[in-house]
């Protein structure tokens, strides 16, 4: 009998460790997203709060996918926390073009413009969630396959907020992205592509060129087999004041808990450790 849970407990220790192995993705892990404690530190109007925002995920969005290339890219800055996600677009557009009421009703990929394409889970499952703000705060949400294709003020159920702010070298475009839906929760992974469509003149011969977050496998717009993933991370730290009590004796302070490695050998040593028994067993 003992020999028999020896063997056992060997085959799940072995099991759970090859288990931690095996989950993977196709795309790179871009970061772990910090979660804010209260969005009340985060107001939604297209300004960029540096005492808000200093702790958020940072990615470039450059690599140029189709149309007319010029110099136009953008910075995209994230958070999350309250089943919302939070994304801040700084771009840089030398040419705004005010969108038409025709494209932004029928085309409005082809307005300046920032997109979000969220593969929610990273399950790669043709279930892509398409958000779109053009530079005028026209909205849009469309869903892979065209179940759901909604543009205009309708579009607003899928966003928690939005604002559109107006500078000397393009537009920031910040917005909150209702999560609830979807039931996220802290160590989740979203696969997901950011970008910037740019309108180059208003007329029937312009074209649009567009502009991907960068990624380690050349995704493109739809191409959630290939996107790059974050994790949604834990909260920031709040800096405390310091604690006027006696320190702790010096075993209390020498502890500390065993890291994501530390477990892994762990976990090898109590495999080890039960062969060994079964071994002495067989001897016994």
């Amino acid at each position: 009998m003992k020999k028999l849970f020896s063997v056992i407990l060997a085959g799940v220790i072995l099991s759970s460790l090859a288990a931690s192995v095996s989950a993977s993705y196709d795309g790179a892990k871009v970061a772990d997203v910090p979660k804010v404690p209260s969005a009340d530190l985060i107001k939604i109007d297209g300004n960029m709060d540096d005492a808000v925002w200093a702790d958020a995920v940072k990615v470039e969005i450059n690599q140029f996918n189709v149309g007319e290339e010029n110099d136009t890219h953008g910075t995209a800055y994230m958070l999350w926390g309250d089943n919302t996600w939070y994304l801040f677009y700084d771009v840089y557009d030398a040419e705004i073009v005010p969108p038409t009421e025709d494209a932004q009703n029928n085309t409005p990929w082809t307005t300046d413009s920032v997109e979000m394409f969220f593969d929610f889970g990273n399950e790669h499952a043709d279930l892509v969630q398409q958000f779109r703000v053009d530079c005028d705060g026209w909205l849009s949400y469309y869903t892979e396959g065209g179940a759901d294709s909604i543009y205009g003020p309708d579009a607003g159920q899928f966003f928690g907020d939005y604002a559109v702010v107006m500078d000397k070298d393009g537009y920031n475009v910040e917005v909150a992205v209702n999560l609830e839906k979807w039931g996220l929760k802290e160590g989740d992974a979203i696969g997901m592509q950011l970008q910037i469509n740019d309108m180059t003149a208003a007329n029937e011969t312009s074209t649009t060129a567009v502009w991907n977050m960068a990624q380690s496998l050349g995704a493109g717009s739809w191409d959630a087999d290939l996107y790059d993933y974050v994790v949604l991370g834990g909260a920031l730290e709040v800096p405390e004041e310091p604690a006027d009590e006696a320190p702790a004796d010096d075993t209390a302070a020498g502890t500390t808990a065993p890291t994501t490695a530390d477990a892994g050998i762990v976990a090898a040593a109590a495999v080890m450790a039960v062969a060994a028994g079964v071994v002495l067993s067989k001897k016994h």
